[in-house]
C-alpha cells in the first residue's frame, strides 16, 4: 500500500484505490457519503465551508493555526453505532480528507488525528442531530515549501534541534491547484503525462513571498500568492536569496531555450 501524504491532494477514485487495489470504484454506497469503514480503516470526508453531497450544511471546521478540526458524522450517528464503537476501541484508524469547495472533486489528505473528546445528539439543524468529534493532528501539513541549500556534512548521528516552522493552510493549497491546476506554471511540466497514475494531482505549491521573510501571520491569496510549480523549478526558485520571482525564473528558461 502506497503511503498517502499529509497535505496532498486525492480524487475519491484514487482514495478508494489506496485502500482498495483491486477491483471497480463503486459508483454508489458507503463511498458516495461522507465516512466508510474499511476493514482496520475509518476514512472520513470533511466538507468545510461547504455543503455536503446531499446539501446537507454540516458545521465541520479546521483550525490551522492549532491544527485542530471538528468534524461531525451522519444524520443520527452515535458513539454506540459499530463504526464508532471500532474507532473509539482503537481497532479501526481514522483518516481524514478534507476539501473546502464541493464541486472540487480533490480532498486534501489531513492525516490520522488524535480523538481528544467526541459528543453525541449534537443539534446541526430543525431535523438532524449527529455525534461530534474533536480531533488533534500532529503531522504538519506541507512540509518543505520552502527549501534550503544543503552542505556537506557527516551522516548518521543522531541531533536533538529545535527551529522555526511556518505553518501552511491547506485550503489556500487546495483553492490554489483549484485555479491553476497541477501543473508546473513555471515549465509546463506534466506529472501525470510523464509519471501516470502515482503523478495524478501531484506539484508542490510555491509562496511567491515567503513565509520566512514575512515571519508573521498574513493574509495570503491562492490565485496571487501561491503557484503550482515543478521540484525541479521550485529548487531553482530558492537557489537565490531572495528567491527569483515566478516571471523572472520563466524569462531564463526561455532565453536558454533561445
Amino acid at each position: 500500500m502506497k503511503q498517502l501524504l499529509p497535505g496532498n491532494l486525492y480524487t475519491k477514485k484514487q482514495i478508494w484505490r489506496h485502500f482498495n487495489p483491486q477491483g471497480e470504484f463503486p459508483k454508489g454506497g458507503p463511498w458516495a457519503t461522507e465516512y466508510v469503514n474499511q476493514d482496520a480503516f475509518f476514512i472520513a470526508f470533511a466538507n468545510i465551508n461547504s455543503p455536503g453531497r446531499t446539501d446537507l450544511d454540516i458545521p465541520n471546521t479546521y483550525d490551522e493555526h492549532n491544527n485542530e478540526m471538528t468534524w461531525y458524522g451522519k444524520p443520527n450517528a452515535h458513539s454506540e453505532q459499530p463504526a464508532f464503537r471500532s474507532l473509539f476501541q482503537g481497532k479501526t484508524t481514522l483518516h481524514i480528507f478534507a476539501r473546502w469547495d464541493k464541486e472540487f472533486v480533490m480532498f486534501t489528505y489531513m492525516g490520522k488525528p488524535k480523538i481528544s473528546s467526541f459528543q453525541n445528539d449534537i443539534i446541526i439543524s430543525d431535523e438532524t442531530q449527529t455525534i461530534k468529534l474533536s480531533l488533534v493532528f500532529d503531522e504538519f501539513l506541507n512540509q518543505g515549501d520552502e527549501l534550503q541549500p544543503l552542505g556537506k556534512a557527516a551522516e548518521g548521528k543522531v541531533y536533538l534541534t529545535t527551529g522555526k516552522r511556518f505553518e501552511r493552510n491547506p485550503r489556500l493549497r487546495s483553492e490554489c491547484i483549484n485555479y491553476y491546476g497541477t501543473n508546473c506554471q513555471i515549465c509546463g511540466f506534466k506529472f501525470e503525462q510523464i509519471y501516470g497514475e502515482i503523478g495524478v494531482n501531484y506539484c508542490h505549491v510555491h509562496h511567491i513571498t515567503p513565509l520566512s521573510e514575512v515571519a508573521q501571520s498574513h493574509d495570503v491569496c491562492p490565485k496571487n500568492d501561491l503557484i503550482p510549480v515543478c521540484p525541479n523549478c521550485h529548487a531553482m526558485l530558492h537557489k537565490r536569496k531572495p528567491p527569483f520571482t515566478p516571471d523572472e525564473l520563466k524569462a531564463i528558461l526561455k532565453t536558454i531555450k533561445n
